[in-house]
Order: C-alpha cells, then structure tokens, then sequence
C-alpha cells in the first residue's frame, strides 16, 4: 500500500498539527522538521469500501472544490487585499477546514502569486478531496490554544497527528498490516464538529461586544440547546454524529447499523456510523453520489437529494389556524406556527445568513382568484449573467420582499422595498423569513447589508431554534362582497442560497459561477398545510 510522506518545515510552536512521523535534524533559527503523510481516500477504499462509498456523495468532499466556496473566497480576497490567502492577516482563515491536508502541506502560495485565482486552483492530490478520510482519522484532540475562547471551538480548532496512527471511535481496534488504529473520544465527540463549525471573524461585533463575527454558529447552538442534555424528546444527549452519521432521519437520532467496518481479516460486526454525512448543503455542480436511485444494503437511500430532502422535512412542522373573518368581515386572520421538531441547532443553521427558510401562503376565493399571497417568487430575466428573458423557472427567483442591485466590484447594494415586505408590527402582512441576517450597524443606522465583507454584526436571531414554536400572525385583507369557501394553503420552503447571492458571484466572477450554476439551486418544501374556510353566502 502506498503512502504519500511529504517532508515540509514548520516554525517550532506552530498550533494544529503534530506529527506521527519521525523527525529529522532541526532546521536552524528553531525551526523544526516534521514529515507528514497523508493517504488518498482510494487508498482507504480497499479495506473500507462502504465508508468510502458513501463519503464519495458528501459535502465533506465536495466543500474544497465547490465554486460558490471557490468565488466568495476570491471576492473576499480581493475585497480585503488577499486578507484570506496564506500570506495574509487571516492567513487560510477559509481552507483550514475546507482543506485542512492542503493547509498542512502548504501548497497555497502567496497573494501576489496566485493572480486572483481560487485556492481549488493549487489543491493536490490529496488535497482536492476535501475532508478525506485521513484528515478526520488523523485529529487526535481539540487545539486550545486555535480557538478564539480558549475552549477547542471553531476556526479549525483541532490538532492532526499525522503517520501510521488512524484515530476512531473503537476501543479495541483489530490489528491491521495497513495502520495502527487508536480509540478516540474526541473523534465521536461534538466538539469535533465544533472545530469547524462554529466559524468566527476577528472583528469586534458592534451590537454585542464579543471579540468576533458568529459568521456560523451551529455547534453553539446545539451546546446551549436541548439536544446537548436530556431535555429533549429522547431523554439523552443527542450528538452531532447522532443525527448526521447514524440511520436518522429514517430512524430515530442515534440509532447505528451493526456491521463490519472493514474488509480485511474478517473483523467483528460492531456498531457502524454512516459517512453520508447528510445535510441541507447542495452541489451546483455535477458530482457523484447526487441524484443516485435506489438504497443501500441497510435500506438507507443512497442520494444525497433524497436525503437531503428527508432530512429537511423531519426539521420542521406547520400548523395552520383558521378560525373564520374577523367580526366586521374585512380580514381573515390567520396563523401559522412552525416548530423545530428535528434538528438539534437551529433552522436555518450554518452560513445561515445565505440560507432561506420562508412561508408561502396562498389564499384564494371558490373559482380559483387569488385573494393573497405571502412569500411567492416571480419570473424575471437577468440580463447581468446573461438570462435575456424568463426561462419559467421559479427556483432561481429571488423573494420580493425586497428587490436589490448589487455592485460586483464593493458588494454594495441599493436595496428597495417589494410587494411583500415584512410589515410588522405595524400589519400583519407580509414575508416571515426565518433566514439571519448581515448588519452593518454604526452612525448610520442599523442596515442590513447582502455581503459578510461589510458586517460588523450578525444577527442569528431569526431562526427557529431546537423544540420551540414561532407564530406568524397575517389579517389577509377580504374582498368585499366575498362569499362560499376560501381555500388557505401554506409551505415552509428551504433554499441553500439567495438567487441574489449566487448571482453577484456570477458578476463579480464568472470563470466560478455562471448562470446555469444558479439554475441548479434547487427549493424543497420541507412542510405543508391546507384548509377551506366557508364565509357562506
């Protein structure tokens, strides 16, 4: 079996990374020589061939290619001055947990040398594949010292061991020719995702005061929720593995296959986790493992866009209240509750300021005629990334509650109010978009901005969070005269990315996304209700 040992020099104290490796002869000025290997996930497929299967389809490996990463990694280079490359103030700040192997091995040049080219464009081998199997069975422990609290969490706030050591979940792992296995708990832990997945910006948060941008703020959002204790539906600590490495969402979280977890010498069943790693993230691109049919040997789906669709719709739950018109007969109040019944964070969660969770509501009279309608989407054309006229889809349509321009070259934007802005809490009337948001909050005012590049606050206040309820309130406006039944229909749609967003990536760089790009951005609907309300004659 082969095994790819790349020698490199690293600064003495450098955080994140030790070595499994025998060393060499210190460099001088205290330099020390480390070797590091790094085994391609092919390689791991020979005795582990189920798990590499799976991981194949995941957004674990797809997140070091991604062109949506690629392009906002590049505006944010530009933007900042090459802030993100590997010379710069937040040196790798991104790739450190979209490639970590490549981080390690240093095959990022300096801004300057990169000609504005993306990160993806100098990934190697290894490298390319994104969170491979030898990155995550190569972290032993949390890295303290990397994380902004102190506390092993977020900004790549891990250390890798490098070498013949492969860390894992079993206590009493078979021998193997290939490498020697040790148990971790830190490998089955939260916390482990922890380390990415809280992501925060070295930049003081003008509302709240904190050192940093929550620019995502997933795992504290389970640590401060149910899900982290017994207070929860299932009585016990819910992990993040529970959910997104066990049967769920077609069993209950936590429940794993028995199986062998390798191929070689005829090793004992034991407990086995999944490697789908399923999540709302979608690939915009072709890759493989997507729109796969049919299921695995467990029974499982072995799509990610049916798991992805599955997933989001054990999330959440709607209800739907109608009582009849309000007692002068010139409204109809309705309401809508939507409840976090499935995930252990929030909903929406991640970069959950890109991500779109809303309402629709539709109300319409006996023939058909549309008396209102909430978080609907209209066909336009987008000369700027070269749609000349409609192309009757409604997927890659942006909300009107309010319609921006964007310039590709600041990200600045002029935003004007649309036909179904939020007006509460003045009337009940309009988009409830559960989506956070990007401020930028000083002398002048509290606005909302449509770029990170120009927060100096995140509001993470609008998404549903784990096991609570959020009632929207709407008092729908009745024709006059209006008779016999009024039919009221609701969805709660999900969407990995505003048209807007994806589209201002398409301006500013288009060699990374262009408009059949966002015409893959696809709207699931992960709840709905419906009821006939009769106003009589």
């Amino acid at each position: 079996m082969s095994l790819r040992c790349v020698r490199v020099v690293l600064l003495a104290g450098a955080v994140g990374l030790a070595s499994g490796c025998d060393s060499g002869g210190g460099g001088g000025g205290g330099d020390v020589v480390r070797e590091l290997s790094f085994v391609a996930p092919e390689q791991c497929a020979q005795c582990h061939p189920r798990q590499y299967a799976e991981w194949q389809g995941s957004m674990m490996r797809y997140g070091a290619i991604s062109p949506v990463f690629s392009a906002l990694e590049a505006v944010g280079n530009s933007l900042n001055d090459g802030d993100f490359a590997a010379d710069g103030e937040q040196a790798l700040f991104c790739q450190q947990c979209h490639t970590p192997i490549s981080v390690a091995l240093e095959e990022f040049p300096p801004f300057a040398e990169t000609e504005g080219r993306p990160s993806r464009d100098f990934l190697g081998d290894i490298g390319r594949h994104g969170l491979s199997c030898d990155f995550c069975h190569q972290v032993s422990h949390a890295d303290l010292e990397a994380s902004p609290l102190g506390d092993g969490i977020a900004n790549a706030s891990f250390v890798m061991e490098t070498g013949d050591v492969k860390f894992g979940p079993i206590a009493d792992p078979m021998l193997s020719p290939f490498h020697d296995a040790r148990q971790s708990d830190y490998l089955s832990s939260s916390e482990f995702c922890g380390s990415c997945h809280d992501v925060r910006i070295d930049a003081e948060d003008a509302v709240t005061g904190e050192p940093f941008l929550r620019l995502e703020n997933l795992f504290t959002e389970w640590r401060e929720g149910p899900y982290a204790t017994t207070a929860n539906p299932h009585g016990r600590v819910i992990s993040c593995q529970d959910c997104h490495m066990s049967a769920y969402p077609y069993e209950a979280p936590g429940t794993y296959f028995t199986d062998q977890v390798a191929t070689y010498g005829n090793p004992p069943l034991r407990r086995a986790s999944t490697h789908y790693f399923t999540g709302v993230d979608i690939a915009l691109i072709d890759f493989p493992g997507q729109d796969t049919q049919g299921n695995d040997s467990h029974g499982l789906p072995i799509g990610q866009d049916d798991r992805r669709r599955d997933l989001l719709r054990a999330a959440c739950t709607l209800e739907l209240e109608v009582d009849g018109p309000s007692e002068d007969g010139r409204t109809l109040p309705i309401s809508v509750g939507v409840t976090n019944v499935g995930a252990g964070h929030n909903v929406p969660s991640g970069f959950s300021q890109e991500r779109q969770v809303w309402i629709e509501l539709t109300v319409s009279g006996a023939a058909g005629e549309e008396i209102y309608r909430s978080g609907f989407l209209v066909d336009h054309a987008h000369p700027e990334t070269g749609e000349m006229v409609p192309d009757g889809s409604l997927d890659d349509e942006d909300l009107e509650n309010y319609h921006a321009e964007i310039d590709p070259a600041t990200t600045e934007a002029t935003i004007e109010y649309g036909p179904d802005r939020n007006q509460r809490p003045e009337v009940n009337l309009g988009l409830m978009n559960f989506g956070n948001q990007f401020r930028r909050v000083g002398t002048f005012g509290n606005e909302e901005v449509l770029s990170p590049f120009l927060a100096n606050h995140m509001d993470n206040s609008h998404s549903l969070p784990p096991l609570e309820t959020v009632w929207t309130q709407y008092d729908v406006p009745l024709p006059d005269a209006i008779s016999g039944p009024v039919q009221v229909g609701v969805r709660l749609r999900f969407r990995a990315f505003p048209p807007h967003f994806l589209r201002l990536l398409a301006q500013a760089r288009p060699d990374l996304v262009d408009e059949a790009l966002v015409d893959r951005n696809r709207i699931i609907d992960m709840a709905e209700a419906e009821a006939t309300i009769d106003l009589g004659s």
